[in-house]
């Protein structure tokens, strides 16, 4: 299952990340727009095209690019610029 996220800019939502399942239970993130890498972890993310699916986050989009499941706890992400 597939997943287009986006952030919301005043009236406008600007698409971010696209999440797509990769088999066994992972994911994989693929970036649709570099503005992530200047947005706080904590920045809100939207579904444009389907449910949550567990994803709130700019942060969680990180660390499904990482690990490809949420299913791990994670305490500290860097964000790699």
């Amino acid at each position: 299952m597939s997943t287009t996220f986006g952030i919301e800019y005043g009236d406008e939502v600007i698409e971010i990340a696209r999440r797509m399942g990769t088999g066994n239970g992972k994911v994989a993130i693929i970036w649709r727009n570099d503005l992530y890498r200047k947005l706080a972890p904590d920045t809100p993310v939207v579904p444009l095209d389907n449910t949550y699916q567990g994803v709130e986050t700019i942060f969680d989009l990180l660390v499904l690019e990482r690990y490809g499941s949420l299913k791990l706890k994670v305490e500290q992400y860097e964000v790699q610029s």
